[in-house]
């Protein structure tokens, strides 16, 4: 890993040592799953590639893929990923179509399905008893990424390396790192998280060793990281490599040099980690670990509290939510926020910060900000010599409360359009605002300050809570 100096800086010592490997003993019986729930997951496992065969030709290879067939899956996490491989001589989309007709076949009476789309549409299969799910993947067969038809092609060659590269105890630190990064609300790669997917996790420990390699890791990283599994070395040209993938963490995949492993990773996933693999060391219990508790109860009362510590105002939006996959709202809800909050900063109110948060059918978008009270805004002019511009801007802004000259330029006191972010957030929902995504609309939204409903304040309250850094 460029820019760190491995077994330097901040490291276990001995005694730390000793305490972690007493709390990772304890940890792995926590994460690692039953011998009961494996014997469960593996019967569903056979039993759905057993229907499969009797409805794909003989040149469909069905494979099962995943955490599961790598051993690194969590307990009570055992979802199911299946690979329908076809050769790569069929046609695309022929091939999408006969996968997800195979695996419409196979539903029985009592199960349930959806269908989802990552590059291509697959089968998610609700299996009841063992609560778990099974993802039905068409694939193409491929032995190299030169191959490769289209993204998922390569869960199947990272499937081979993983397979021969990790040992049973890499396996188990494997899930002890999740577990970590779960914890800490930074473990999975979708939009919402932002964070370390499952093989990112199994390449990290391969890299380094052992879940306690990572973690002196990235205690002691420096920008840009490079990491290059393969060889296993320090990556000379660190910089190089980060321009390239315009990514300062990069993660080389073994079976594609060309792909970014750690491209998914935000800069806000990558700084917890390092900030919590710290703490770890320092103070390697389970409290660190896990994380700090709290609870969501009277959710709404301890925003009111928060607010009147703080001197702040919470302003939240809440929608009610559209059919659509949790990826795309919330990408849309980025997109509002972000938005929202440039205008409110446009308009000279003092935002803090804010967040957005999406649990099941709830989505909230939260603003947080100082309790002033608008009195005035100030518009800043041109150049007071700059004859026509000043004059035009005179005459525009002729009904101000007062005009000045500040230096060199004309600058007008005047009534402010909105007085509070409520007010201007309450207009913005109101008015005709092209602004807002598709999917959520404002005829979607209901306007909060001091009583939010509690289903709306559990949710905000845990994600500022997630947020927060331990005392």
């Amino acid at each position: 890993m460029a820019g760190s100096n491995k077994k330097s800086g901040l490291v276990f010592s001995k005694r730390a040592s000793a305490k972690l490997n007493s709390l990772l003993h304890k940890v792995l019986m926590d994460v690692r799953p039953t011998p009961n729930e494996i014997a469960a997951v593996n019967a569903a496992s056979n039993n759905i590639i057993g229907r499969l065969r009797e409805v794909a030709p003989k040149e469909v290879e069905i494979v099962l893929l995943g955490s599961i067939s790598r051993g690194t899956q969590i307990k009570g996490s055992s979802d199911i990923d299946i690979f329908l491989l076809f050769p790569k001589s069929m046609d695309e989309r022929k091939m999408e179509e006969a996968g997800l007709r195979m695996a419409k076949k196979i539903v029985n009476k009592n199960e349930s399905y959806e269908i989802k789309y990552a590059e291509h549409p697959y089968l998610k299969l609700n299996l009841f008893g063992i609560n778990a799910t099974a993802d039905i993947v068409p694939a193409f067969k491929i032995s190299a990424v030169d191959e490769m038809g289209s993204a998922v092609d390569r869960t199947q060659l990272h499937n081979e390396f993983i397979n021969r590269s990790l040992s049973q105890k890499q396996r188990n630190d494997v899930r002890i790192l999740k577990s970590f990064l779960d914890h800490h609300g930074i473990y999975g790669a979708e939009a919402m998280i932002t964070g370390f997917s499952g093989y990112l996790c199994e390449l990290l420990v391969y890299h380094y060793g052992s879940f306690s390699g990572v973690i002196e890791a990235f205690a002691n990283i420096r920008i840009p990281i490079v990491i290059d599994p393969i060889n296993k070395k320090k990556v000379e040209d660190a910089h190089a490599f980060a321009k390239r993938f315009g990514k300062d963490f990069v993660v080389i995949d073994p079976t594609d040099r060309n792909r970014n492993v750690a491209a998914n990773v935000s800069g806000r996933s990558l700084g917890k980690a390092v900030f919590y693999s710290r703490m770890l060391i320092k103070n390697p219990t389970t409290e660190t670990f896990y994380g700090k508790g709290y609870s969501n109860m009277n959710a709404g009362a301890k925003l009111r509290v928060m607010q009147n510590k703080l001197c702040t105002n919470i302003d939240a939006i809440a929608f009610r939510l559209p059919n659509i996959s949790e990826d795309i709202l919330w990408q849309q809800l980025a997109k509002l926020r972000a938005g929202l909050s440039a205008e409110l900063k446009r308009h000279g109110f003092g935002l803090i910060t804010s967040f957005q948060c999406l649990t099941g059918k709830t989505a909230v978008i939260a603003f947080m900000s100082d309790k002033n009270i608008l009195g005035h805004s100030v518009v800043r002019g041109p150049n007071a010599v700059m004859g026509e511009p000043a004059d035009s801007f005179i005459k525009k802004h002729r009904n101000s409360l007062l005009m000045l000259f500040d230096e060199d330029r004309i600058i007008s006191i005047e009534k402010p359009e909105f007085k509070s972010v409520h007010e201007f957030i309450k207009s913005y929902i109101n008015g005709k605002n092209k602004n807002f995504p598709s999917y959520l609309t404002n005829s979607r939204a209901t306007l909060y300050s001091r009583d939010i409903p509690e289903e709306y304040a559990k949710a905000l309250y845990e994600t500022i809570q997630s947020e927060t850094l331990p005392a």
